[in-house]
């Protein structure tokens, strides 16, 4: 009866080692099956270190829908190729030479359109914000109120970069209405008193309208377009069709 009572107990062990080490694979498995996601919305697969980002860092309210497949740009800042996927709101670059976390870093989407827009000169009739102000002396902007408490909340100098202009009004691209904005080097913020918090500030889609600019509009010649790593082909989405469901009417930008 020992002997039986060992062997069973050295059985019933084996097998509870055997039930962990394919637990353990299963998991291991699982991780690696959902470090991706396919969005049917516009088509595209956002994988690894930039799948993983874009959980960390706002999501679909901060980054939008991706709007292409991982390719390599040429950057319009240091002219440096990277390997980039663009989403509505941002555009993501890879940074092997960076540790984790800056191993993924933003294109500076709020600058390339504030340059294209206003110039050097800049925009006019700025004011500066006098609600809780935060003067950066970094570029010599102040940011106060609703687009403060925004920043601080929603991943601050690294999501949304320092401003690069006061608030001043702007008349939008997209349904030509006149909104309060200010642009960071990353993001442009809009003002919505119509929307209860936190749907108040709004992001233009810049990575939407960088997209169409060099790849879709064919404004510069000469330029192609990115290779996706898959073969379908889907129409980007408008920036309306794309919209973040809230509980009140809100226009997405």
């Amino acid at each position: 009866m020992r002997v039986n009572n060992g062997i069973t107990g050295r059985l019933i062990a084996g097998a509870g080692i055997l039930a962990l080490s394919v637990g353990l694979l299963a998991t291991q498995m699982g991780s690696a099956q959902v470090d991706e996601r396919f969005f049917p919305e516009t088509g595209h697969t956002v994988k690894g270190q930039f799948w993983r980002y874009w959980q960390e860092h706002g999501g679909l309210p901060q980054q939008g829908f991706p709007i292409s497949e991982e390719f390599t740009e040429v950057s319009d800042l240091n002219g440096q190729p990277y390997t980039v996927q663009y989403f509505e709101r941002a555009v993501f670059e890879k940074h092997p030479e960076n540790k984790p976390p800056f191993d993924v870093l933003l294109s500076q989407l709020g600058t390339f359109q504030y340059r294209a827009k206003y110039g050097t000169a800049g925009a006019p009739n700025q004011t500066a914000s006098t609600q809780n102000p935060r003067v950066f002396p970094e570029t010599g902007f102040t940011v106060g109120g609703a687009f403060l408490d925004y920043w601080n909340k929603n991943g601050g100098l690294p999501q949304q970069g320092y401003p690069i202009s006061n608030e001043f009004t702007e008349v939008s691209d997209l349904n030509g209405l006149p909104y309060t904005v200010q642009y960071f080097e990353r993001a442009v913020f809009e003002m919505h008193p119509e929307n209860a918090p936190p749907f108040n500030v709004l992001l233009s889609q810049l990575g939407t309208f960088q997209y169409r600019a060099k790849y879709q509009g064919n404004v510069t010649p000469g330029i192609p377009g990115p290779v996706p790593t898959n073969t379908r082909t889907v129409s980007l989405p408008s920036p309306e069709s794309t919209s973040i469901p809230v509980p009140v009417p809100t226009r997405q930008p």
